[in-house]
């Protein structure tokens, strides 16, 4: 590397350019608050303050550039005002389309099947629709359940009772005969 430093330098003198001029780029400016090596102390002469700098001002007073600023933001508050209207006019018609749909589906359940009515199944939403339905669906399914319970328990026999003569050990003689006579 110190060679190529060596052979631009070199080249650079050849043309007659002092080393350190701006056609090589070596004028350069140090940098702020550049420390030297043998004191340890701040360049001073090479440091600008902030508020030393002298601002150009072109014309253009703070006042003037608060208030263009001022303009720049309400017209953006503007915007993101017309804005949300129009999303607030979006989300009405989506909300309005959601209850149709919602609506729609009720009455799709409750023609789907017998056991269901437009007064047991309720709710705005599909998912409280769907509940209501599962509702309904667990008490027809308890009481089903129920129902074939009872049922095993009344046991009817199945076909016609025998045909047997009447049971006439329990009536008195006279009754006997009556009996006997009526059926002549």
């Amino acid at each position: 590397m110190n060679e190529e430093i060596n052979i631009e330098t070199a080249e650079t003198e050849r043309r007659g350019v002092p080393s350190g001029a701006p056609e090589t780029g070596g004028f350069k400016t140090p940098p702020l608050h550049t420390v030297p090596e043998k004191t340890g102390e701040p360049l001073k002469e090479n440091v600008i303050a902030r508020d030393e700098v002298p601002r150009q001002s072109h014309g253009i007073t703070p006042e003037k550039q608060h208030g263009e600023k001022l303009a720049e933001l309400e017209t953006a508050l503007g915007e993101a005002k017309q804005s949300l209207d129009a999303r607030a006019g979006d989300c009405d018609r989506l909300k309005a389309a959601l209850d149709d749909a919602v609506s729609a589906y009720r009455k799709l359940a409750v023609s789907t099947s017998p056991l269901y009515s437009d007064d047991i199944i309720s709710g705005s939403s599909v998912e409280e629709i769907d509940a209501s339905i599962k509702k309904v669906n667990g008490l027809v399914k308890k009481m089903r359940s129920s129902l074939e319970a009872e049922l095993k328990d009344l046991t009817v026999p199945a076909g016609a009772p025998e045909r047997s003569a009447p049971d006439l050990s329990g009536l008195s003689p006279r009754e006997k005969i009556k009996q006997g006579l009526e059926k002549k």
